[in-house]
């Protein structure tokens, strides 16, 4: 799992350096089906996805590599909080959230909730709404700003 420790990253954005501290949830790994490893993790119950976790071997690669030049869909979730979406050249979804850490300047937390491989059905499943470039939602978000 050392692949999805947390790591900053640090950007150029509208003449200023701003830091990205990107940290991974347990749903990069897991899934709510399976008859493999049972996890529990902050009281929720899932399973260790070996597909998953092959999947998020890549993640750290993506995020340093081609997530500021990429696009990505703001969408309420479910539960409430806006979120993000992004859908990778391999159809590998990426649902993130960016914070603001109170008291910081030039800092953001990103959290990447879930990530998993798309199948072709269940595509039309996915956020819908106008894709944003990164760099400008790192940038509304390093101004305190919604998307």
């Amino acid at each position: 799992m050392a692949h999805l420790q947390p790591f900053e990253q640090a950007y150029d954005i509208a003449g200023q350096k701003v830091s990205v501290r990107f940290e991974f949830g347990f749903h990069t790994f897991t899934d709510d089906k399976s008859d493999n490893v049972q996890l529990f993790h902050q009281g929720e119950r899932r399973y260790f996805c070996p597909s998953r976790y092959h999947c998020s071997t890549q993640l750290r690669n993506y995020f340093e590599r081609r997530f500021f030049s990429g696009a990505a869909v703001p969408h309420n979730s479910r539960k409430g909080g806006q979120r993000y979406f992004c859908l990778d050249l391999h159809d590998y979804a990426i649902f993130f959230s960016i914070s603001k850490p109170s008291g910081t300047t030039n800092l953001l937390k990103l959290r990447v909730i879930s990530a998993y491989e798309v199948e072709s059905w269940g595509r039309t499943s996915l956020p819908r709404g106008k894709p944003f470039n990164v760099r400008y939602i790192l940038q509304m978000r390093n101004e305190g700003k919604s998307v």
